[in-house]
């Protein structure tokens, strides 16, 4: 009778381990893409989404629906890297969300500098 209880709540228990360091996994990689993207954008304009989708590579069997949005300021540029986590176990939504910024690059002539 215990083997009715405790074999299904021992395989749930597996499958969430999985799932959360699956999300964790993806989450690491998202930043990571976020702010190599955010230093690229910063540097060289028009680069940041391309190093980000190079990094993301990694991970592109775990997630579904990866957006990366650059938002550029003046003086700093903030990278956004979205993904679906794929579901191991068809519980709840697992979501990744991760943001860098960088100041932007630029040449300051000496008279102008503090």
């Amino acid at each position: 009778m215990a083997t009715v209880i405790v074999l299904p709540a021992l395989l749930l228990s597996f499958w969430l381990v999985v799932q959360y360091s699956l999300a964790a996994h993806v989450r690491h990689v998202a930043l990571a893409a976020a702010q190599d993207a955010a230093l690229a954008e910063a540097s060289r304009p028009g680069t940041g989404a391309s190093t980000a989708d190079a990094i993301l590579v990694s991970v592109a069997s775990m997630t579904s629906n990866v957006s990366v949005g650059a938002d550029v300021g003046v003086d700093e540029v903030t990278v956004t890297v979205r993904a679906d986590v794929l579901q191991v176990f068809p519980i709840g939504d697992f979501d990744v969300a991760a943001s860098a910024s960088a100041p932007v690059e630029r040449f300051v002539a000496q008279p102008e500098r503090p």
